[in-house]
Order: structure tokens, then C-alpha cells, then sequence
């Protein structure tokens, strides 16, 4: 075991390195909905009044038999969390009586405990540069048919499904052209164009001064789409969203004018973005935040779920550099105000995606939030103690629910018996708890952001092992790096790829190369 291993090994097992705890200083247990945990956690049992002791047991895969006594029932395992083998654990909690000593049940629990980091050398080598690989993925844009369908056309092509995005999909496009044509200069006219074409196709479809959504991207279009081919693949209630936005989508779109207005010197993009920014401004809420979703017609709320995502947090912090304006850096610390009463304080850190069903408090988790903010904190709060130990503490919360080092858990949902899983990766969300390419990414630029401000070497050495893992899946030939790690051949056998997410992939193998100084 090399030193990595051992270090990542001591703090997954010890109480003083755990994600946070449930139950403290009114802490909600954020954990109620996870199936599995890398890190010792601790549950809600309840408390039973007369009660002497409760005593954990736990039983591993293998059968063992684990216990220790603790004065409350939401102690950590962190006692018994280094003997457990990985695997399934059958946890149960019993009550001693204090006066006549007799046990009661107080609860159980199933879950999965994942193997810890097992340090680089244990496992298998990259197959080439991260500069390489970003360089290849980067180049597979800009010849996918689906790209180079707006260099001729300035439409989207009809068939690829998930142009049924626009706002989500375009904006990936437009970013990525911009990036290629600096990385490959020779293809910068072609790459430019495509990025422009895609943008002002988008601004033709951009609502109206009619609309009570001025100047907002949609989420969704079926305008020129294959209806059929979207029908068999678009998830079911997609299609009732047709007349809505997801509020978070506006800032991906606003983020890429900026860039396209910068590269290009095209003052227009720079007022479109500016009128994206103005429809936050005045549509905000009390709470500093946005609802999810809104109708096209009414521009109304059709949700009570609110906007957590700190896309918007980006986006604004970009504008009030752009302008220097303070009604932007206001509204940006008021929605941070929101995200951290909601995310950081109770770490709800519901997943939302365009093509998910939304949910409640708990019930469906992801990493993509959380990373976004620990990103912001290193980028803009990195001087405060204390909002720097939050960031330290929600990696530990990526890594614990969203990492997979070695083995899947047994029971994953979408697993089917005869496919081969690959890892090291990172799983996206709990309602598609599946390793993701664009999921591994980004846990990778978590990781290199806390190591760029800390300079613990532990965090590197797993961006670089993710990035090991990159490099693996990537398609030799093409440069195509898959979606879903979920078939034996994925990298030839792409199911339902995600150019959004191979792009979100190079951008940050690129990141890799750099803190590798390969560039």
C-alpha cells in the first residue's frame, strides 16, 4: 500500500475526516436516501428514553461480525469502519435497558461500503498524455457530423436527439469551437464559424419582446426535430416542458455569449448575454433564487423547487467583472446567501437536470452543485478559514457518494447482470447512479481546484488517477470519449452519448495537462 493509499484510507476510517455528521448543531441527516458510503457514517436511529447504551453490529460480506457500544444511536462507525471488508453491510442498533438491561431493536440498515482510494500504482496505467487526450477530444468536435450540420446548415442537425437542449447543448458547442480554434489554429475560420452560426441560431429562437421571457434561450425546441427519433429517446414527461425553462440553462447560454463576444469582438452576443443577465435581475425572488421552472406563456412558476445551481453564480460573477457594476456582484452574493442556507447548511444538493424528474428534499442527490461550489469558494473565498474547511468537507461528500475507486456496489439499479462497469469513475446522480464520463471530469477539477490552494498532494494524485481512467475509455481512433461507462465496449458502442458531456470532458483533461505542466 503506498502512502496515498494509506492517507486516503485513515481518513475515510476516522471520525475527524468524516462528510458531515446529521444531528449536530441542528444538522439535518442528509443521507437518508444513500445506498452506499466510502467514508464512516453515521445514521438516524432514534433515541429511546431509558436506555443505558446502544450497541452497533454490523455484518460484513463476508460474514464477519463487527460491534461497538456508543451513548447515542447516531454515533459513527468510524469504531468498526477500517475492519469492514467493501461490500454489503447489514447494520443493526439495539437499545440497553438501564435498569433492567434487556435490549431492544432500535434499527438497521443495508448499505455498501466502498473501497477507498488504493493509491495510482494499484491501478492500471493511462494510455497516453492528458494533453493528448484533451487535444483528440477536442478534435472529435469539431468533426462530428453533428457539428460540422451547423457549419452547413446554421441549424441543428435533425437528427440528433439531443438537440432537443438547445440552451444546454448549443452553448457546449459554441465553447468548445472557441477553445479548438485556439488549440488548433489552422481550423480557427471553420471553428469560429460553427461557433457563431450555432449562436445566432439560437438567438433566432430566443423568446421575444411578446413574451414574458424576453431574451431567454429555450430549454426546450422540437422545431425541425426528428419527432420520432426524439420520441425514443427523450424521457417521458420531457415533452410536457416543451412550454417551459429551467432558469439554470440561461446562464450556460449567457456564459458562452460572453466567451463568443470575447473571441470574436461581435458586440451583439455581449447584449444578448446582458439581456439574460437583466431577466435574472428583475425576475429574482425574495429568496435570492429563482424557481426551477417557469411557463413560456405566463412566465410564472411552475414549481416549488428553486434554482440551486451555481451556474448562475458564475455567470453573474462574470458580468460584474465585464461591467463592474454592483447590482451583479449583489445578486450574486444574495443567491450564494441562498445556496448556502440551503446546500451548505443542510446539504441538500438536489441534482437538477433538464431531462430528470424533479425532486424532494433528499431524495435525489448529485455531485454537480457541490462541485460548482467548491469551485467557487477556491476561485473567490479561498482567504476564509472557514468557508475553505467547507469546500475540504463537501469533497469529501463527492468522493463519498459519487466515487467508485474499485468495486460497484451489487445492487446498483441500473446495473444489468451480463455489463461490465468500469472504474475508477464517478457516478452522476442518485436517480442515474451510473459512472458518467462528464461526472469523472468534473470530480477531476474539484480535486485540482482544492490541491491548487491546500498543495495536498492527495487530491493530484486522485485527479490524476480519474484522469488515468479517462484516457482508458477514450476511443484510440476517433478521440470520442463515451457517455455511459456501462458496456463492455463503450468507446466503439456508444449508448447514448452526450457530446456536452465528452466536451465538459476535454475542457478539464485539458485543466489536467496544464497542472501537469504538459502545456
Amino acid at each position: 500500500m503506498d502512502i496515498y493509499a494509506k492517507q486516503a484510507m485513515e481518513e475515510c476510517s476516522s471520525e475527524q475526516t468524516m462528510v458531515r455528521q446529521g444531528g449536530i448543531n441542528g444538522k439535518p441527516f442528509w443521507n437518508v436516501n444513500s445506498s452506499q458510503f466510502m467514508y464512516a457514517p453515521s445514521f438516524c436511529f432514534p433515541y429511546i428514553c431509558g436506555v443505558r447504551e446502544y450497541i452497533f453490529t454490523a455484518k460484513d460480506c463476508k460474514g464477519n461480525m463487527h460491534r461497538f457500544t456508543a451513548d447515542k444511536p447516531t454515533a459513527p462507525l468510524a469504531p468498526i469502519w477500517k475492519e469492514l471488508e467493501a461490500g454489503m453491510v447489514e447494520l443493526t442498533v439495539e437499545a440497553v435497558c438501564k435498569t433492567t438491561g434487556k435490549t431492544y431493536l432500535c434499527g438497521g440498515r443495508t448499505f455498501c461500503k466502498i473501497s477507498s482510494f488504493p493509491g495510482r500504482a494499484a491501478l492500471p496505467k493511462r494510455t497516453c498524455s492528458y494533453k493528448e487526450c484533451a487535444t483528440k477530444a477536442f478534435r472529435y468536435v469539431f468533426n462530428d457530423e453533428a457539428t460540422r450540420y451547423w457549419l452547413t446548415h446554421g441549424v441543428p442537425k435533425p437528427d440528433y436527439y439531443h438537440n432537443v437542449y438547445p440552451s444546454k447543448m448549443i452553448s457546449s458547442i459554441i465553447k468548445a469551437m472557441i477553445a479548438y480554434a485556439e488549440l488548433e489554429p489552422e481550423h480557427a475560420n471553420d471553428a469560429l464559424l460553427t461557433a457563431t452560426r450555432a449562436a445566432d441560431y439560437l438567438l433566432s429562437i430566443t423568446y421575444g419582446e411578446d413574451s414574458p421571457l424576453c431574451g431567454l434561450p429555450p430549454t426546450y425546441s422540437f422545431k425541425g426535430m426528428d419527432q420520432e427519433m426524439v420520441a425514443s429517446t427523450a424521457p417521458d414527461d420531457v415533452s410536457e416542458r416543451e412550454h417551459q425553462v429551467m432558469m439554470i440553462y440561461p446562464a450556460f447560454v449567457g456564459s458562452a455569449y460572453c466567451a463568443l463576444a470575447k473571441a470574436t469582438g461581435n458586440k451583439k452576443y455581449y447584449d444578448a448575454a446582458i439581456k439574460i443577465a437583466e431577466y435574472y435581475k428583475h425576475n429574482v425572488l425574495e429568496n435570492g433564487s429563482w424557481p426551477l421552472l417557469v411557463s413560456e406563456k405566463t412566465g410564472k412558476s411552475e414549481t416549488a423547487n428553486c434554482c440551486l445551481d451555481a451556474s448562475i453564480l458564475l455567470f453573474l460573477s462574470e458580468i460584474y467583472a465585464i461591467t463592474g457594476e454592483e447590482c451583479w456582484h449583489s445578486l450574486e452574493n444574495n443567491y450564494f446567501s441562498y445556496i448556502r442556507r440551503t446546500c451548505l447548511d443542510n446539504y441538500n444538493w438536489e441534482a437538477q437536470f433538464e431531462d430528470t424528474t424533479l425532486s424532494c428534499n433528499y431524495s435525489n442527490l448529485s455531485h454537480i452543485n457541490a462541485g460548482k461550489i467548491i469551485e467557487y469558494i477556491v476561485d473567490n473565498l479561498a482567504d476564509d478559514t472557514e468557508m475553505l474547511e467547507e469546500a475540504i468537507v463537501l469533497m469529501r461528500y463527492i468522493e463519498d457518494q459519487f466515487v467508485v475507486w474499485g468495486d460497484f456496489a451489487p445492487w446498483s439499479p441500473d446495473k444489468k447482470p451480463d455489463e461490465k462497469w468500469y472504474s475508477p469513475a464517478a457516478l452522476e446522480q442518485y436517480y442515474w447512479y451510473v459512472p458518467i464520463d462528464g461526472s469523472t471530469a468534473r470530480v477531476i477539477q474539484c480535486f485540482l481546484k482544492l490541491y491548487s490552494v491546500t498543495g495536498n498532494e492527495l487530491y493530484l494524485e486522485k485527479a490524476r488517477a480519474l484522469g488515468d481512467s479517462i484516457t482508458r475509455m477514450q476511443n484510440k481512433e476517433t478521440g470520442v470519449i463515451p457517455t455511459h461507462w456501462i458496456t463492455t465496449n463503450c468507446s466503439t458502442e456508444l449508448r447514448n452519448f452526450w457530446i456536452n458531456c465528452h466536451i465538459g470532458s476535454s475542457f478539464i483533461m485539458f485543466e489536467l495537462a496544464k497542472a501537469e505542466k504538459e502545456i
